[in-house]
């Protein structure tokens, strides 16, 4: 696209980071600060924003204690930012939750909580930013965190599979919609074991049944292999390295564990392979 790859597109630019008390969102904030950026840390873990702004490099930031899955509350976080900052050039679409289960075994209270935090607050995000990074006429990026498992499928992680590939989906229908657009670019982050601590249930913000939550063998076993994973995973400073990169160089898909892309090749193979010949 031409236009959109220039020299530095990050000192001085503002960058919004949603899930920022933690995790990826802690090391995308580590790392826009590191590139002079002004950083808008947003989460609802007031400690854990605290914590991560202590960490980061000198540069201009604010706090917001915001539940992104509520519409109102990110409009008026909305309205901060812009009397600080201005506008928005660098959306991390970014706060998530876990929920393992069986596809007919989570209760419609956490159906709803995880599409809320997953799917609604990505859609919030665009629906509150995506028009005035256009209008600015300046570099902008969208940057939406789905998962690996937004993009291949297993047993008993029905709620958390469903969201991030919903995800997927509203991400590259948002870069076919921007296709025409030399200033705003797009990417979905499929990241597969980073050390985060999304995998804990007293985390705030995740706020759901816990008595609900399906108990099956296979629901615990895939709960306990992601938690095992998540302690010997990518550190989210070395992911945000990687994403940096791939914003630079305005890709779409940033998929950080070759590993899992065989997986995903195996799936695509198998529906190239179930194709109806028609000749």
């Amino acid at each position: 696209m031409a236009g959109i790859l220039q020299a530095d597109i990050f000192t001085n630019k503002t960058a919004l980071i949603t899930g920022a008390a933690s995790g990826i969102g802690r090391g995308l904030a580590l790392h826009a600060a590191k590139l002079k950026m002004n950083v808008v840390l947003m989460d609802l873990n007031t400690d854990g924003l605290n914590e991560t702004h202590s960490l980061m490099a000198d540069c201009p930031a604010m706090i917001i204690h915001c539940d992104v899955s509520n519409l109102e509350d990110f409009s008026k976080a909305k309205e901060k930012i812009e009397a600080k900052f201005g506008a928005v050039h660098f959306l991390f679409n970014n706060a998530g939750i876990f929920l393992e289960g069986r596809a007919w075994k989570a209760d419609q209270k956490n159906w709803q909580r995880i599409i809320d935090v997953n799917l609604m607050s990505v859609i919030y995000g665009l629906n509150l930013f995506v028009d005035e990074m256009i209008a600015s006429q300046e570099r902008c990026h969208i940057i939406n965190t789905s998962s690996m498992a937004g993009i291949i499928v297993g047993p008993a992680l029905a709620p958390y599979t469903t969201t991030k590939h919903a995800v997927v989906g509203l991400t590259r229908t948002l870069h076919e919609d921007l296709a025409g657009n030399d200033m705003v670019g797009v990417s979905v982050l499929c990241p597969g074991l980073v050390k985060t601590n999304i995998i804990e249930r007293d985390h705030l913000g995740l706020d759901l049944d816990e008595s609900s939550i399906d108990q099956h063998e296979s629901a615990k076993n895939n709960a306990q292999w992601l938690a095992d994973g998540v302690k010997e995973g990518m550190t989210p400073e070395d992911l945000a390295i990687i994403v940096f990169k791939k914003i630079e160089n305005n890709e779409f898909w940033i998929l950080t564990h070759p590993e899992f892309v065989e997986v995903y090749e195996t799936y695509a193979n198998e529906i190239s392979a179930n194709r109806v010949n028609l000749d």
